[in-house]
């Protein structure tokens, strides 16, 4: 882990500095990339294509199916592939009680809550989906003050426009707050937001390609004692 500037034994200054804090939440929050992968695999298995790791890693992760099925050339180039979305979604509901959730990751955020620093979270995902996963899983949908999902965007990330959305309905300028993200793609939608402050959690990709994607700091977990001196977020 490189630590935060002005760390005090090793640990970093409260995110309650920031003016708010934006989360990503699969992969950030929760561990679900596995579920996604799945979903994704199944998917591709049916249209007879198989991508590499590589590329699996470069232009899936993190992003929002439609946006990687517009970009990525393949059999379903040209075809109404809403349906093929609806199915992606059924089966990654299907399989969301194999999400886990990161270590810290509540905590985290209920202790922003009670420092005053509204938490907003910025997801991929789609809202129903979010809405369990927040509400359920981690139980802290009534903490969360924003939440950003793919129906709320035209272009998901890397583009930063819900990460903009975000801090835009929150009132805040970007610069002042500070955002979490595990994917390559998320980080480089909190960049390309101006967000102040860009931390990669490596709970889904490691470090050196966070940190070549725009993070200046990165954490494998969300614990206390990753971000502040005793007694801070």
């Amino acid at each position: 882990m490189t630590a935060w500037p002005g760390a005090v034994n090793g640990r970093g200054p409260a995110l309650s500095a920031a003016s708010a804090v934006l989360l990503d939440m699969d992969g950030t929050l929760v561990r679900s990339e596995h579920v996604h992968r799945q979903t994704w695999w199944r998917f591709l298995d049916s249209w007879g294509v198989t991508v590499s790791e590589d590329e699996y890693e470069r232009h899936y992760v993190g992003r929002r199916a439609r946006d990687v099925l517009e970009e990525i050339p393949g059999p379903w180039t040209g075809t109404d592939t809403s349906a093929a979305l609806l199915a992606m979604d059924e089966l990654a509901d299907e399989l969301r009680d194999a999400v886990t959730v990161v270590p810290g990751a509540p905590e985290l955020v209920r202790a922003l809550r009670r420092r005053g620093r509204p938490v907003a979270v910025v997801t991929s995902a789609a809202r129903d989906w979010a809405r369990h996963v927040l509400d359920v899983v981690l139980g802290v949908a009534d903490e969360v003050s924003v939440l950003v999902t793919a129906e709320d965007v035209a272009l998901g990330k890397p583009a930063p426009e819900g990460y903009l959305l975000a801090c835009s309905r929150l009132g805040l300028e970007p610069a002042g707050c500070a955002g979490v993200e595990d994917s390559p793609s998320g980080v480089r939608a909190l960049v390309g937001a101006a967000v102040g402050t860009v931390v990669g959690i490596t709970t889904t990709s490691s470090a050196a390609d966070l940190h070549a994607a725009g993070a200046r700091w990165t954490v494998p977990d969300l614990l206390a004692q990753r971000w502040a001196p005793a007694g801070d977020p």
